[in-house]
């Protein structure tokens, strides 16, 4: 699974990472290791283009972008 696909799925299993997200998405991302054309679209919440990035066709968006992956 890409990096992406990692966090995506971690976000929507842990609230505490959901949570530290939320109040900085962009440390969150570099520590998971995203690239600057997964963070962009994660930022601008692209659903379409994350979902091609990532390879997860269920992702979900409210005021965050995550996967529902078991």
């Amino acid at each position: 699974m890409s990096k992406l696909a990692d966090l995506l799925v971690e976000l929507g299993k842990h609230g505490n990472l959901y949570e530290r997200y939320r109040q900085d998405p962009e440390q969150v991302m570099r520590e998971h290791g995203l690239s600057d054309e997964e963070m962009a679209a994660m930022l601008a919440k692209d659903v379409e283009k994350l979902k091609r990035l990532s390879g997860l066709d269920n992702l979900r968006s409210n005021d965050s972008v995550h996967s529902h992956e078991p």
